[in-house]
């Protein structure tokens, strides 16, 4: 699909490093410092502390909040250890905001109404990878290391290998713009069928090839070349396991597990087939359907929820 010119469009892609100024701090300053990044950035602060840390302020104290960040953040060998490892990879922010700034151009093209959020770069115990809330987006650093940093072996019960592959830097961009759509896409929730949720995948999947046209497939959905090839090469076998099963049409909460989230590789389907493959198959789906509807714009594709009808107007079948 041609890509639209996007040259002329301002967007401010800056990530706040919210993890300098918070490990600045020291025993003798740390309430004039926290005092100090709360005026300045309430939002973001408040979300760091009580969603992605969980922590509350406690008896009569102003500073109580600021007393527990400081002992289990900043004065904690291990963050210490976890911020020097992610500062030494992440420098600076320059390379991810010039990504960010293209695909927030783009986001901006398709959809000026909407606020782009403010950014915040930040370490926690392995939380989450994005975070967004009141227009605010946190990038918790440590969870974008490369598959090989020495503290997700020692995570692995908790971090399975499948999950492992996509903390790596390539992965934030993608996962930014995923986060800023994410509850945006309409679908029928537990009165849908599987397929109607693949379509929701597949609207998902195509608003990242417009936010990031120059991305490879892979990195969008995150597959390792192996898996995203086993797919392109095995389409037909794997459309015809989904309508010959029936499955397209289940309601149960158990298909969707086992094809649309995460797992180490699809049920019922040969060793190599990967997990999550029917967010692939939704992809191909509305990739088709686009194509055959050129008319069609992503406002209105991403209100279209009945998946019966979507695929008899896609055309699809490999």
């Amino acid at each position: 699909m041609p890509h639209p010119d996007v040259s002329g469009i301002e967007v401010d892609a800056s990530i706040h490093r919210f993890d300098e100024a918070l490990m600045a701090a020291d025993g003798s300053n740390y309430r004039e410092v926290m005092l100090a990044m709360e005026l300045q950035d309430s939002a973001f602060f408040h979300l760091y502390t009580g969603q992605i840390l969980n922590m509350r302020p406690y008896g009569d104290s102003t500073f109580s909040l600021y007393d527990t960040l400081y002992k289990y953040m900043v004065a904690d060998p291990y963050m210490i250890r976890l911020y020097d490892s992610t500062k030494a990879l992440f420098p600076d922010m320059r390379s991810q905001e010039k990504a960010l700034q293209k695909a927030l151009k783009y986001y901006s093209y398709y959809f000026p109404e909407m606020q782009i959020p403010s950014f915040y770069a930040y370490i926690a115990p392995f939380v989450y990878q994005v975070v967004v809330a009141d227009e605010v987006i946190g990038i918790e650093l440590n969870m974008f290391m490369g598959k090989d940093f020495s503290y997700y072996s020692e995570l692995s019960a908790n971090l399975p290998q499948y999950l492992v592959y996509r903390f790596d830097p390539d992965y934030m961009v993608v996962s930014v713009m995923r986060a800023m759509m994410d509850g945006s896409i309409p679908n029928k929730g537990a009165d849908g069928t599987l397929l109607d949720d693949m379509l929701a995948e597949g609207k998902m999947m195509y608003y990242l090839d417009l936010m990031l046209p120059d991305l490879p497939d892979s990195i969008k959905i995150g597959f390792t070349e192996e898996q995203l090839n086993f797919c392109y090469d095995n389409e037909s076998d794997i459309w015809k396991f989904f309508a010959g099963e029936e499955l397209l049409f289940s309601t149960r909460n158990q298909d969707r597990q086992r094809y649309l989230g995460e797992s180490p590789g699809a049920y019922g389907m040969p060793e190599g087939a990967p997990g999550r493959i029917g967010i692939w198959v939704g992809w191909q789906m509305v990739r088709a359907y686009m194509d055959a509807h050129p008319e069609t714009n992503i406002h209105q594709l991403l209100l279209m929820t009945e998946g019966l009808d979507f695929l008899q107007e896609s055309g699809y079948k490999p």
